[in-house]
């Protein structure tokens, strides 16, 4: 595989929740758009967490037995999540990926400029199965020949 960059498959839309929001409107804003989580971000745009639908279900789930849904995204949601740099190479997020994440916030420095999935490095890997070009992969310093000669 080519060294290919992060921002290479990464979407740059992506749907962010702030640490004030409810987290059953979170709930309602991922059924609504499909999606499985989203990075929470500070007012300069900088992460500061994500939510996924579980840390948002257990919520729903205690809040409607209960009687009393309510509470805000950052209660509930991870801190200091994995993330990648958009111009890290893209099997940095091979590691991460098999650890079970399903998505990882791009970062440009501290400012969230997009969000990778494993669904992406899956296509990256796809494209560079059924069109491999010659040159080398740059993996953690190391350069690997794709003749195989290292």
């Amino acid at each position: 595989m080519q060294s290919i960059k992060v921002r290479d498959y990464m979407s740059p839309n992506v749907m962010t929740f702030k640490p004030e929001d409810s987290v059953i409107d979170a709930l309602r804003r991922l059924i609504k758009n499909g999606r499985s989580g989203a990075p929470v971000i500070d007012n300069q745009g900088r992460l500061v967490g994500i939510l996924s639908e579980l840390d948002c279900l257990k919520e729903a789930l205690m809040g409607g037995y209960f009687q009393e849904a309510g509470d805000r995204v950052a209660d509930h949601m991870t801190g200091n999540p994995d993330a990648v740099q958009q111009d890290d190479n893209i099997l940095v997020t091979s590691e991460l990926f098999l650890k079970g994440r399903r998505r990882l916030p791009v970062l440009d420095g501290e400012t969230l400029v997009g969000i990778i999935t494993r669904q992406d490095f899956g296509r990256a890997l796809i494209e560079t199965i059924d069109h491999p070009a010659h040159g080398e992969i740059v993996y953690h310093g190391a350069h690997v020949h794709t003749d195989g000669v290292v």
